[in-house]
């Protein structure tokens, strides 16, 4: 977070994400993969990007804002994180079909934070 957390808008999106990391972690997810400019050099992204592994996670006491609306997730996070089956070249190209980097964190790890 320290590395992408840089000015005022990236400061608030990796609040958002923090948040968005905790809820999952308490449900038990292990794994996210994020995307998109937030993990970019771009100075002020909108928004970020990301999927969520639902392998050991716990739908009863997963956060609706993952399972209902998207758009619920970007007004309460400042971005989106889907449930898919598997991340495999998920974000991993730009528009032109050029590679780019993705990043896994562990949400478990933002529990107490």
């Amino acid at each position: 977070m320290q590395r992408f957390a840089i000015n005022t808008q990236r400061q608030r999106l990796a609040t958002g994400l923090a948040a968005a990391l905790r809820k999952l972690g308490v449900a038990g997810c292990r794994r996210v993969i994020i995307g998109g400019s937030f993990v970019t050099n771009k100075e002020y992204p909108n928004d970020f990007d990301g999927w969520y592994e639902d392998f050991q996670l716990n739908p009863d006491i997963l956060d609706p804002l993952f399972v209902e609306n998207a758009n619920d997730q970007q007004i309460a996070f400042g971005g989106r994180l889907f449930d898919l089956p598997s991340y495999e070249g998920f974000f991993q190209t730009d528009r032109e079909g050029r590679p780019k980097g993705v990043i896994a964190l562990d949400p478990k790890e933002f529990i107490t934070q």
